[in-house]
């Protein structure tokens, strides 16, 4: 526990933290699923199928090849299509045809080194290649590397490898999809490198390897993801025997959302504004938007520890939760042990553009999480923020307890900023109590329930996440950085479950399965 002499840079530290995502729901509680979504364009200009002719032998060399990348990803030569930049940039625009013609159907690879621009990896070829590239080339294991620096192919030379790497059945398998079709394997320094600051929610996904496959106008992608390297996973670790299903796709559900031009305008422009609420502006346009038939974003897990455990194992939140809002680590253990179901919504009146719910279940005992609550509204109240409650009216009709709800002045006005509510148990339909949160929307009595119709992903599925991408990009939620694509995907599914041999609920990899609809 931290002492006194750390309470103030600890307290600041937590409302820091907690401000932030106050101040920008949407980003902090999906964006740990959203990491995903990059991966994924990296391989919409492959649409072939690969073919099953390659060797383990071919694999395990390109293992002890790409030791040390922070990224591998591999696709297949269509010659009908245009040769890559990487190849033109690396090459004279004759040898990147002929290799582009002559490589046709093969597999190729870009990888990433620690630091630098990315690096090709060609298979074996006769097309005789400029004497120019000579410094920057790699001929290894039947492998030509082509490095976009000589620093870079450099260090790679004096990098020690071992001749004896012995990977996990689940390493091996992720080399087996990098020879046989498209996929990628990252680390979590490629990771850092999309999720920034963000980083620590995605400690579950820190390290992962997907085979994808596109069939028209649908991306799937299938694979590994974990908080420690494929290579240290246990040999009893497989891919499940029962794949779930994923939730269909459907990509007619939402109806066109109409942000304003002021927003529009906005939107295209990098800036650091909350991307939950409105810039104001007097010569705006009416803000009234067509509301979406579906969430934003849907999520139910059995767990919330894959997207909160990393930020609160860190001793300084924890500490602090501890010390300034009477949360004690046994009941952060019990509350990260917890089904979670969280939801984004467009809203359509005052200063946001989007409003999160999030359900927590309880233990049977609810007194340490009143008296928790009543800790953090003390909190929250020094802070500026004016409290009031409001009755729940449950969907029979009847009495249904009271929210919380925590308002801020802004420009002489009052804007709600979310607030709280306790949900009893209800014994007849064997539903424990319910801890639900709310932020720029006001919490309210009705039984939490996903598209699915229930509020927990069904066993033996450990997350199911539903979003819709083009939604949030016209809302201006998802920000310039992310690819085209993906930004204009009217939907993305997918789901989390236990890898066969499995011995506890907590295991550090998972299996993943997911479907994003390209436009």
């Amino acid at each position: 526990m931290a002492g006194s002499s750390t309470s103030g840079p600890v307290k600041a530290r937590v409302h820091d933290v907690l401000r932030w995502v106050r101040t920008q729901p949407l980003t902090s509680l999906a964006i740990a699923f959203l990491v995903v979504i990059p991966l994924t364009s990296l391989w919409l200009n492959d649409r072939r199928s690969g073919t099953e002719s390659d060797s383990s032998t071919t694999a395990d060399s390109l293992l002890h090849v790409s030791e040390g990348m922070q990224m591998v990803q591999s696709f297949r030569v269509d010659a009908a299509k245009p040769v890559p930049a990487l190849w033109t940039k690396l090459f004279d625009p004759k040898t990147a045809s002929e290799l582009w013609q002559q490589l046709d159907e093969q597999i190729w690879w870009q990888a990433w080194p620690q630091e630098g621009d990315p690096l090709l990896i060609l298979p074996e070829t006769t097309v005789v290649l400029p004497s120019a590239t000579a410094p920057l080339r790699r001929e290894i294991e039947g492998f030509t590397l082509v490095f976009a620096d000589l620093l870079n192919a450099v260090t790679f030379d004096q990098e020690a490898r071992s001749s004896n790497i012995v990977p996990s059945p689940l390493e091996a398998q992720c080399f087996q999809y990098l020879k046989k079709g498209s996929a990628v394997l990252w680390t979590p320094a490629a990771l850092a490198s999309m999720a920034g600051p963000m980083l620590p929610l995605l400690q579950s996904a820190s390290y992962g390897c997907f085979s994808l496959e596109l069939k028209g106008t649908l991306l799937s992608w299938s694979g590994v993801v974990g908080s420690r390297p494929l290579r240290q996973a246990s040999k009893r670790l497989a891919p499940p025997d029962q794949p779930a299903e994923i939730p269909s796709l459907n990509t007619t559900a939402s109806k066109p959302v109409k942000p304003s031009s002021a927003k529009q305008s906005s939107s295209k422009k990098t800036t650091s504004k909350t991307p939950t609420s409105k810039k104001p502006s007097s010569k705006a346009p009416s803000t009234k938007k067509t509301a979406s038939a579906a969430p934003l974003l849907e999520m139910s897990s059995s767990s919330s520890r894959s997207l909160l455990g990393a930020m609160l194992n860190r001793p300084l939140i924890r500490d602090g939760l501890e010390e300034d809002y009477g949360l004690p680590p046994t009941l952060q253990l019990e509350l990260l042990d917890a089904p979670l179901f969280l939801k984004v919504i467009q809203v359509d009146q005052g200063p946001f553009l989007a409003g999160v719910q999030l359900d927590l279940q309880l233990p049977a005992d609810t007194k340490r999480v009143v008296s928790a609550l009543n800790s953090a509204g003390e909190k929250l109240k020094e802070g500026g923020l004016q409290r009031r409650e409001k009755k729940l009216i449950s969907p029979n009709g009847r009495p249904a307890g009271r929210a919380v709800l925590w308002f801020e002045k802004h420009d002489e006005k009052e804007r709600l900023l979310g607030g709280w509510t306790l949900i009893n148990a209800d014994d007849a339909k064997k539903r424990p109590a319910q801890l639900r949160l709310t932020l720029a929307t006001s919490p309210h009595a009705k039984a939490s329930s996903s598209a699915s119709g229930t509020a927990l992903p069904p066993d033996p599925v450990q997350l199911v996440l539903s979003m819709q991408p083009n939604d949030l990009e016209q809302l201006g939620l998802l920000g310039s950085s992310w690819p085209r694509p993906v930004r204009m995907a009217r939907q993305l599914n997918l789901i989390l479950q236990p890898l066969a041999g499995s011995a506890t609920r907590h295991e550090d990899w998972s299996w993943m399965r997911g479907q994003l609809a390209v436009p």
